[in-house]
């Protein structure tokens, strides 16, 4: 029972840094280098940068997304970085958490830990990934689209983030 209410002090305390809060007032400092890697985590905390799909060509249309990932743990202040997987899968349409695992992905993303790697950097939220997600030449059908996030430890153990709605615009 304790631990329950531990791990949703820790999802709250994500969901308030990555909404744009300050969380800690500013007494947390984010080191110059990178924490030691972790297995495992507690909370996916992802979100697009900027909060729309991005044109990164001279052709009119967007053309992907570019997302920040921050990996916590409920014994740690800051984001950690990680040594298992991510993967990031982009499906159409407006999905909830409970249909995600029935639904098929038009495009999956998928990084190992040597890959990820390559992707860290140092943000106010502390240590994470800023990554791009081109779609090619399969762009989303309708409105809106939802990216999810699974993190696989280097033992499988599976952490799913909450997904993101991606706003694409009229169609």
């Amino acid at each position: 029972m304790r631990r329950l209410g531990a791990k949703r002090a820790v999802i709250a305390a994500a969901t308030l840094i990555l909404a744009g809060g300050c969380g800690s007032g500013g007494r947390l400092r984010v080191q110059d280098r990178p924490p030691r890697p972790v297995e495992e985590i507690d909370v996916i905390g992802l979100r697009m940068t900027p909060p729309a799909p991005v044109n990164w060509d001279e052709r009119p249309g967007a053309d992907g997304l570019q997302v920040q990932v921050n990996f916590f743990r409920q014994d740690e202040d800051l984001s950690v970085t990680v040594t298992g997987c991510l993967e990031l899968a982009l499906y159409e349409g407006k999905l909830r958490p409970e249909q995600i695992a029935s639904s098929r992905p038009m495009r999956t993303w998928r990084f190992d830990g040597v890959e990820l790697s390559t992707y860290c950097g140092k943000s106010a939220f502390g240590w994470g990934y800023a990554m791009r997600l081109p779609w090619g030449g399969h762009l989303p059908a309708g409105a809106n689209a939802t990216l999810g996030s699974r993190y696989t430890s280097p033992r499988g153990r599976v952490v799913a983030g909450r997904p993101i709605i991606v706003p694409l615009g009229p169609r």
